[in-house]
């Protein structure tokens, strides 16, 4: 068994790391229950209260990756949650938590990785990922703590 694992798009043997590989996540969200594709569209989404219409177009996007560019448009920008920054990471924590107790495939694939070392490794991702060569790697070490969970 590998070491360490890799994983940014997804794509390829351990696809199902990544927040963007649709598993539904159900989430309540100001106070209403939405069923998110993925644990990115959650994230998205959580930019936005759940009354902007931006909420909506995000929740309904068919992918992850469209979700997310999206909300780099100028008109997703502004007016955004006034919370999000500070909460950010515990936003995508939460979903990738959802993602892993909702979704009892997802659960025993991030199980099978073992004791490997995941890392989230895309290229412009310093603060979730590893970046080229640096960075946080905080979903990476949010998923061994999961995984860590579902182990026991």
């Amino acid at each position: 068994m590998a070491t360490e694992i890799r994983f940014c798009a997804p794509v390829g043997e351990y696809w199902f790391l990544s927040p963007l590989a649709s598993f539904p996540i159900k989430m309540n969200v100001d106070g209403r229950d939405f069923v998110f594709p993925s644990a990115e569209h959650y994230y998205q989404a959580m930019k936005f209260y759940a009354s902007d219409p931006r909420f909506d177009v995000i929740l309904n996007m068919k992918n992850a990756d469209d979700a997310r560019l999206i909300t780099k448009t100028p008109e997703y920008k502004v007016n955004r949650r006034a919370d999000f920054d500070k909460r950010k990471f515990e936003i995508m924590e939460n979903a990738l938590h959802a993602k892993f107790q909702q979704n009892a495939d997802a659960a025993e694939l991030l199980k099978s990785t073992g004791d490997a070392i995941l890392i989230k490794a895309c290229p412009v991702c310093y603060k979730c990922g590893f970046g080229i060569g640096s960075g946080e790697n905080r979903i990476g070490k949010t998923l061994m703590a999961i995984r860590r969970e579902l182990q026991k």
